[in-house]
C-alpha cells in the first residue's frame, strides 16, 4: 500500500491544494483531510504507485500557509494513529529569565516580516515569541526532547522543545524556543547539521509553542541542560524541505514552481 500521512497542515489548505501538490510526485489514488480539534489538520494520501511514497516522504519541511508539513510513510503493519501530541519540555533557568524580562517593545522590521501578518497585528505576545521559535525536522525517532534542548543550547539559552509527529516513524519534528531573537537567529544555522545519523531541517517557525496553563509544574521542567559541545557536519541541504537529489532536476524544479505558487495564493 503505497499510502503517507501528513500532519501539522495549515488550517488555510485545503483538500484540493494538497493534491495539486502530491501529484507532482505521482498520480494520487486517494486524498483525505480531516480537521482535528486544535489548529491543524491531518491528511492521508494514497499514491497509485508505491514508488512515489519515498519521495513525497521528503516534502516534510514545505512550509504551506502558516505553518510546516510534516510526512511520514502509512506502515502496514501499524494501526493508524493520531500524531504524539506531548507536554513542551521546559528549562527552569530559561523560563525564570524569560519571567523576569519587561515587555517587549515592537519587532524590527526584519523579524516581523517573518510572522504571518493574522498573529502579528492580533498577538503581540505571540508573535514575539514566534519571532524566538525554530522549526526542526528530519529528527531521528530515537532522539527525545531533553537531547534536542542541550543540542541547541549550543546557540543559547533554550526555554522551551515541543516534540511532534508519530513515535512509530522514523522521522519527528519539533518546535524549539529560545530566551532571545538572536539565539534562535543563530541556531538557523544549524541546518543541516547531522544529530545521530540525520541531518536537520532547520526554518523559522510560524507558530508559537502552546503552554498549558502557563505553570511550570505542569511542563516538565528540565534541569540546566547540559552544554555540550556540538560541532556539526553541515551538509547541502536545501531549505525549501525537498531533497532534491531523490528527484529528477525536472521534477524537483516543477515542485518548486508549484509550491511557490500555492504560498501566494494561501497569502491572497
Amino acid at each position: 500500500m503505497a499510502v503517507v500521512k501528513v500532519s501539522n497542515v495549515s488550517r488555510l489548505v485545503t483538500e484540493e491544494i494538497l493534491h495539486q501538490l502530491f501529484s507532482l510526485i505521482g498520480p494520487v489514488s486517494r486524498l483525505t483531510l480531516q480537521t482535528e480539534s486544535g489548529d491543524s489538520q491531518d491528511a492521508t494520501v494514497e499514491f497509485a504507485d508505491p514508488a512515489s511514497t519515498a519521495p513525497a516522504l521528503h516534502l516534510s519541511g514545505v512550509e504551506l500557509g502558516d505553518r510546516a508539513l510534516y510526512v511520514t510513510e502509512e506502515s502496514p503493519q501499524q494501526p493508524r494513529t493520531s500524531s504524539i501530541h506531548t507536554l513542551p519540555l521546559a528549562n527552569a533557568a530559561a523560563v525564570a529569565q524569560l519571567a523576569r524580562r519587561p515587555p517587549h517593545a515592537s519587532l524590527p522590521a526584519s523579524i516581523a516580516a517573518h510572522i504571518p501578518p493574522s498573529i502579528l497585528h492580533t498577538d503581540p505576545v505571540k508573535a514575539e515569541e514566534i519571532s524566538r521559535t525554530i522549526y526542526v525536522g528530519n529528527i531521528p525517532c530515537m532522539v527525545g526532547d531533553q537531547e534536542l534542548m542541550d543540542f541547541f543550547s549550543a546557540c543559547g539559552p533554550v526555554a522551551y522543545v515541543k516534540m511532534a509527529g508519530d513515535g512509530v516513524q522514523p522521522m519527528r519534528f519539533a518546535f524549539v524556543e529560545f530566551v532571545d531573537v538572536d539565539v534562535a537567529l543563530r541556531a538557523l544555522q544549524m541546518n543541516g547539521a547531522v544529530l545521530r545519523d540525520r541531518a536537520l531541517k532547520v526554518n523559522r517557525s510560524k507558530n508559537a509553542i502552546n503552554k498549558p496553563g502557563g505553570a511550570p509544574a505542569l511542563l516538565g521542567l528540565a534541569g540546566a541542560a547540559t552544554m555540550a559541545k556540538v560541532q556539526p557536519m553541515v551538509t547541502g541541504v536545501r531549505q525549501a524541505g525537498v531533497a532534491w537529489p531523490v528527484l529528477g532536476n525536472q521534477q524537483h524544479d516543477e515542485l518548486e514552481l508549484k509550491i511557490n505558487q500555492i504560498r501566494d495564493e494561501l497569502e491572497l
